[in-house]
C-alpha cells in the first residue's frame, strides 16, 4: 500500500491546508480505522505544528520524542483515533483526542494525573483459554480480565501503557456520554432511556437533550459524571 494519499482525498477531519500541496501520508493499518483515524505525522505537524514540513515532524518522531497511550512511537503513519493520549515531553505537551460537533478531531489539554489512563469502549466480549474474559475494545486493544460483568457497550478506564483495568463505566441511565457519529456527533449529554430492539435493529439510546441515536455512536465518559478534560477547560 502506498505511504502517500492525495490531499483532496483525504479526511477533512485532519485539519491540513487541502489545497497547499498535492500529497499528504496515508495512515497505516493499526488500531483505529483510515476514516477514523489521523496518522501521527499529520498531528505534529498540522494540528500541534511542532514542524513546519513533514520532513521535520517524521524527525521528531524518528527520535523517540512522541509518546501514545504511554509507548514511544517512532512510525510517522500511525494511526491515532478517538481517546488516544498523546505526550511530547520535550515540548511539555499532552493531549486527549476528541472530536468536536463537526466531526473534527480536537486535542484536549491533560493534567498531569491524567496521562496515565484513557477510557476505551467495549466492542467485543469472549471466554479465551483458563476462563479469563477476552475484552475487545475500539482502538484494537485485546484485554484479558477477570471482570465477567462487563458488556459490549461499556467503558474501561485503563491504566497505559500496561492496560490494566482501573475502573468499569456501564452503558446504563444517566451516565455521561459522548456522542461519537450521527447528527450530534461531538455532543456530551446524559442517558434518559435505552431502547432495547427486539429485531435485527441495533439498539437505540434517547438522551436527555431530546434526540436519539443508535449504541454504536455512544461512548460513556464515567458514571455521575464524565472522567475527562474537555477542550478549552469546557
Amino acid at each position: 500500500m502506498s505511504k502517500h494519499i492525495k490531499r483532496l482525498a483525504s479526511q477533512v477531519t485532519w485539519k491540513q491546508p487541502r489545497k497547499k500541496f498535492a500529497w499528504s501520508v496515508r495512515s497505516r493499518a493499526g488500531p483505529h480505522a483510515l476514516k477514523a483515524s489521523v496518522p501521527l505525522m499529520v498531528v505534529i505537524r498540522d494540528v500541534l505544528k511542532f514542524a513546519d514540513t513533514s520532513k521535520e515532524a517524521r524527525n521528531i518522531i524518528a527520535r523517540g520524542k512522541v509518546e501514545v497511550d504511554g509507548r514511544i512511537v517512532k512510525d510517522y503513519q500511525r494511526p491515532i483515533g478517538f481517546m488516544d493520549v498523546l505526550s511530547v515531553k520535550d515540548a511539555g505537551a499532552a493531549k486527549r483526542v476528541l472530536m468536536d460537533k463537526k466531526g473534527m478531531f480536537v486535542l484536549a489539554d491533560l493534567a498531569p494525573a491524567e496521562v496515565s489512563w484513557k477510557l476505551v469502549k467495549v466492542t467485543g466480549k469472549a471466554i479465551a483459554k483458563g476462563g479469563k474474559i477476552q475484552i475487545s475494545t475500539h482502538d484494537g486493544r485485546v484485554i484479558l480480565s477477570n471482570e465477567k460483568n462487563v458488556k459490549r457497550g461499556d467503558t474501561l478506564k485503563i491504566s497505559i501503557p500496561d492496560q490494566k483495568i482501573v475502573d468499569v463505566y456501564p452503558m446504563a441511565k444517566e451516565t455521561s456520554v459522548y456522542v461519537t457519529g450521527g447528527a450530534h456527533k461531538g455532543t456530551i449529554t446524559t442517558i434518559k432511556e435505552i431502547n432495547v430492539s427486539r429485531s435485527y435493529q441495533e439498539n437505540t439510546v434517547e438522551s436527555n437533550d431530546n434526540f436519539t441515536t443508535t449504541m454504536s455512536n455512544i461512548f460513556v465518559l464515567g458514571k455521575s459524571k464524565g472522567e475527562i478534560s474537555l477542550p478549552g477547560g469546557a
